[in-house]
Parts: C-alpha cells; structure tokens; sequence
C-alpha cells in the first residue's frame, strides 16, 4: 500500500496532488505542441482521480483562475513581447512560483512539480528549494537539437535545462530517441529517464468524409488525385518543407497527378513555394497556411498519405493525427515517433530521395496503404490513447 505526502492515509489508488508548469496550454496560450500534451496529459490525470493543477500564461481578458473540466487552471501575466526572451521566461516563472505558494496557502502542499520544457524549469527548481516538493521535468525537445547538434544554440537555455534535469527527481522524454538524447547530453543514469510518449484523442477524427472530392475542389484539386499532407510550422528548416519540395519531382516523374499540401506558415514556406516555382512544379503543390479544427481534420482525412520530412523531431504528434484519421505516414528517421517500417508506415532517410521513394511506395498500392492506415489508427487508439499516457506518466510519479 502506498500512502499520499499530504495525508500518510494507506490507500490502494495512489491519488496525488500535482501542479503543472508550462507555457502554453489549449486554454490560455497555445504555440505548439506542448499545448496540447499538457492540456490533455492534465485533463486524463484527473480523469484518474488525482487533483491537477495547470499554472500557465494568461491571454488578453481570461480570468487568472478557472477550472475546465475538473482541472484547475491558474494563469499568471503574459510576459511583454519585447525584450529578451530567456529573462521574460524567468519572470514567467517567479509569477508561477508566487501563484503555486498561493495555492499552497489555500488547500496545502502538492505531491508533484511537473514543469515542461525548458521555458517553465525554473519555477520547477524553485518548487523543490522553496517547498520542497518532489519534481519531475519533461524534455520535449533540446536546445542542441533544435539548434542542429550539442555544440550550438544558447547557452543559458542549455544550463537551464541542465539544471532541470540535476534538480528533477524524474526526467522524462518523449520518446525513447529523446530519453537516449537526454541522457547523453546530461550524464544521467537510465533509472532517472523515463520515455513517455505523446498522445492523441482519436475520437476527434472519428467518421468518414461523405465525399473528399468536395473538399479537394476547395484547394483546386481533382476528385481522383492522389493527395501527400504535410502539416506543420514552417518556420526555418527543422521541419523539413524544403526536403518534400525537393522530392515532388521525382514524385510526379512515378505518379503525374499527385497534390502536395502544405499546411503551416512561416519563412521556409515562402522559401518552398519559390523553389516549387523554380523547379516547374507548382501546379502540383498547395500552401494553405495554418489551418486547425475541422478544416484541418477534413485535410487529414482527404489525404492519402501524411508526411513528416522533419530533421529533428522529439516525437511528432503529426503522426498521431495522421493515424488517427487512419493513414499511413512517411517519416524521416530522426522522428520519435514510433513508426513500424512497412506495417503503419514508411522510414526513410531524411532527403529527397528517401521521400520520393516513400511516398511513392505509398501511391503504388492504395489497398496496402489503407491497410497501414488501418494498423495506425489502432496503435494510436490502443498504445497512444492520453488516458494510456497518464498511466504510465503515474507510475513515473511514484518514487
């Protein structure tokens, strides 16, 4: 039997206290996926029965405090645009520290500080010095990765993520690349890193489109074209618009009809749209911006394959969305995700070349691409459901 810290009382269910700190949210300020995780990774630990609370920033006219769906959001003062970035992220987290002692004031001590990512880290590390209580921290991706290898990016932001990682009782990846990342670049031992993966609501992307002919007609392409998705923030190269770019004619040279959407928005966008122009293919790709809701779920649907030509990807929630709609992905082999090469998608080196071939295996044989589909949509229901990823996410918590 296991007791709670707050109480000592035996019980069987090992229900907890826990805070969150994080950046973003779906119900203040959402960036990326970080959003998403901490929302849902929230909302189904307290569907577990313990006691969540999300300290957050605050948009413009929300209420400090709220609670959605039984979680319990506080939200501290976003900080000013200008000036920079590392510091306003310290005074992000003082504002979450201050409003955690608050909280703490009012109903007692938490069981867990679980920030995530680097942003939120220092209101982690000020949680154990000032009230010592046990934490854990989630990488959902490195500086050095994201900066393109451990000798580049900033160096405040890596000893800030170096100190999250001594500080934290538990350290946790989101994906086993990024846990063997993680540990490699901070020396810790395997029984401090744990792999947890992301999620996905599969029920989001529940039911078939009545006609995808009339969603294509909405973008300019052909009911019978075969259509390649990419979504994601095409902002520099990271997520590797300019590699599929690059493929498409080569993609075409094996199947003359195929559409390439893009869906996302930033400088690599206009990059790839002036490349497809040089490269005479334009009439073959389609830049849509950033899309969400329904639309972008019509999209996933709509599509024939879902590709993720990222150079460096933690885990890929792109993935989850794609399975989830019941699609096979192509994805590069720096992804996290955990793709089974030839059952639920294709691996391929992360060119040009790899995509051509990948998509192209794709487009050669639709019955074998919907049976992917199909073993994708019950890995990310069964393996990836959020509810799946809080259970494990409590075991973590139990030190």
């Amino acid at each position: 039997q296991r007791t709670t810290l707050r109480t000592g009382r035996p019980i069987h269910h090992f229900t907890m206290k826990i805070a969150f700190f994080s950046w973003e949210s779906l119900h203040s300020i959402s960036i990326g996926g970080v959003a998403p995780h901490v929302t849902e990774l929230g909302a189904a630990l307290q569907r577990r029965g313990h006691e969540v609370h999300i300290y957050t920033r605050q948009k413009e006219e929300q209420p400090t405090y709220e609670e959605i769906f039984g979680v319990h959001y506080h939200r501290v003062p976003n900080p000013p645009g200008e000036g920079d970035f590392v510091d306003n992220m310290e005074k992000m987290c003082n504002a979450m520290v201050w409003a955690y002692g608050q909280t703490i004031d009012y109903s007692g001590p938490f069981d867990i500080a679980h920030a995530h990512d680097w942003m939120a880290c220092k209101a982690m590390v000020q949680a154990k010095n000032a009230h010592g209580t046990r934490c854990v921290f989630t990488f959902h991706s490195t500086e050095a990765g994201r900066s393109g290898g451990e000798g580049e990016g900033d160096q405040r932001i890596k000893s800030w993520e170096g100190e999250a990682a001594f500080v934290a009782d538990r350290v946790i990846g989101v994906s086993e690349r990024t846990r063997d990342e993680v540990m490699g670049l901070y020396n810790l031992p395997g029984d401090k890193t744990w792999a947890i993966p992301n999620g996905i609501q599969c029920s989001r992307f529940d039911g078939m489109l009545e006609d995808p002919g009339s969603v294509k007609s909405l973008y300019g392409i052909g009911p019978l074209d075969p259509v390649v998705l990419f979504v994601g923030r095409m902002v520099g190269g990271m997520k590797g618009g300019d590699i599929l770019i690059e493929a498409v004619p080569k993609i075409l040279g094996a199947h003359g009809d195929v559409k390439v959407v893009f869906v996302g928005d930033g400088d690599n966008k206009m990059h790839c749209d002036h490349r497809a122009k040089e490269l005479g293919v334009e009439h073959a790709v389609r830049f849509l911006g950033a899309k969400s809701g329904v639309e972008l779920i019509n999209l996933y649907k709509m599509c024939d394959a879902v590709c993720v030509p990222s150079r460096y990807e933690p885990f890929g929630l792109v993935i989850c969305e794609g399975w989830a709609a019941g699609k096979p992905c192509v994805v590069s082999d720096r992804v996290g995700c955990p793709v089974d090469h030839g059952v639920d998608g294709w691996v391929v080196e992360c060119n040009a070349d790899g995509f051509a071939w990948g998509i192209s295996e794709v487009l050669k044989d639709f019955e074998r691409a919907r049976d992917m589909g199909s073993k994708g949509r019950v890995k990310a229901a069964f393996s990836l459901s959020w509810d799946k990823v809080a259970e494990s996410t409590e075991k973590s918590y139990q030190f």
